[in-house]
C-alpha cells in the first residue's frame, strides 16, 4: 500500500453528492444586497449588533446573527467577500449547502456573542462577516491544510492554509493585547475561529479531519458501543519484546513491509510513540521516495 493511498494520509474525500458552492454564492449575494438596502448614512447598518451599556434587548438575539450579514463600508464588504470566496471554495466540495451555511452562521454568531459578552457593560456596536469568514477559514485549513496561497503582501509566500490560519490568529491576539482603538472587533474574529472549529468537530466527528489545531491536547479515546477492545494483531517479526517495531541495520534500505508497519504505528499511537531509530527509518523512507538515496 503506497503512502498516499492510506486513509490517514489523505484529506476527507469530497462527496460528489455534496456541493456547498450554491450556498457560497448565495451568501455573497445576500451580503452585497444587505449592504445597499440596509445601509445607514454614516457607515452602519440596520442589521448591526447594537449594545446598550448594561442593558439587554430582545433585538440583540436577532442581531447576533444579522450582524454577520451586514457591512457599513465598501472595502470591509469587498475584503470579507473575497476571503469568503477564496476559502469557501476549499470547503464547498466537502459539505452540503446547509452545512456550509451552518459553519458560516456559527462563526458569525459566536464571534458577535464573544464581542457582546465582553462589551456588555461598555456598550458599542459590531457588524460585518469577519467572524463568519474566520469560521470558513479554519474549516478550509482543517479540510485542506496543505493548500498553498500566494499573497502579495507576505514576503514568505506561498503559504500553507494551516500556517496562514495560525499566523492570522496570533496577529489577532497580539492586536487585541495591544488595546489599540482602531475600530476593529478582534474578539469577533477570534470568536469566529472558535465557532468554526467547534462546528467542524461536530459535523465531521465521524471523519478523520486532515488537520486539527488542538490535536496536541490528548484526550482518552471513547470506544464505540460493541467495538473490539483488542488492538489489531501485528506480525511477531515486526516487534521486539517492548512492543515497539524493531528493524535491522539503519543503513539498509527501508522495505515496503517495514514502511507499512511504521505508518500503522504512527496512525495508531502518534508520532511521539516512535523511537529515535524508528523515526530515522521513517526519514530514510522519505529520502528513498524522493530519490535522494
Amino acid at each position: 500500500m503506497g503512502l498516499h493511498n492510506r486513509e490517514y494520509m489523505r484529506s476527507p474525500n469530497p462527496d460528489p453528492s455534496q456541493d456547498g458552492r450554491p450556498m457560497l454564492i448565495t451568501l455573497i449575494i445576500i451580503n452585497i444586497f444587505n449592504y445597499f438596502v440596509f445601509k445607514i448614512p454614516g457607515g452602519s447598518s440596520q442589521l448591526a449588533l447594537d449594545i446598550t451599556a448594561g442593558e439587554f434587548s430582545a433585538s440583540n438575539l436577532f442581531q447576533l446573527a444579522s450582524a454577520g450579514f451586514a457591512h457599513g463600508e465598501f472595502w470591509h464588504l469587498f475584503f470579507n467577500m473575497w476571503g469568503l470566496y477564496l476559502f469557501g471554495q476549499l470547503v464547498t466540495p466537502y459539505v452540503s449547502r446547509w452545512k456550509f451555511f451552518i459553519i458560516y452562521l456559527a462563526g458569525a454568531v459566536s464571534g458577535n456573542l464573544l464581542y457582546y459578552v465582553t462589551h456588555f457593560n461598555a456598550g458599542g456596536g459590531c457588524l460585518g462577516a469577519s467572524g463568519a469568514v474566520c469560521a470558513i477559514m479554519v474549516a478550509a485549513a482543517m479540510l485542506e491544510p496543505n493548500r498553498r496561497f500566494t499573497l502579495l503582501f507576505l514576503p514568505f509566500s506561498p503559504i500553507k492554509t494551516t500556517t496562514l490560519v495560525i499566523c492570522y490568529t496570533v496577529m489577532e491576539v497580539l492586536m487585541l493585547m495591544g488595546n489599540r482603538n482602531e475600530g476593529v472587533a478582534h474578539l469577533a474574529h477570534l470568536g469566529g475561529f472558535i465557532g468554526g472549529y467547534i462546528v467542524m468537530k461536530i459535523l465531521f466527528y465521524k471523519t478523520r479531519l486532515a488537520w486539527d489545531p488542538l490535536n496536541f491536547i490528548k484526550l482518552p479515546p471513547m470506544p464505540s458501543p460493541g467495538s473490539a477492545k483488542t488492538a489489531r494483531p501485528q506480525p511477531d517479526s515486526m516487534f521486539n519484546g517492548s512492543g515497539s517495531t524493531a528493524f535491522g541495520n539503519s543503513n539498509a534500505p527501508v522495505t515496503q513491509r517495514e514502511l507499512d508497519a511504521l505508518l500503522d504505528k504512527l496512525s495508531r499511537e502518534g508520532i511521539n510513540s516512535l523511537s529515535p531509530h524508528e523515526f530515522e527509518r521513517l526519514k530514510k523512507a522519505r529520502r528513498q521516495m524522493r530519490g535522494e538515496e
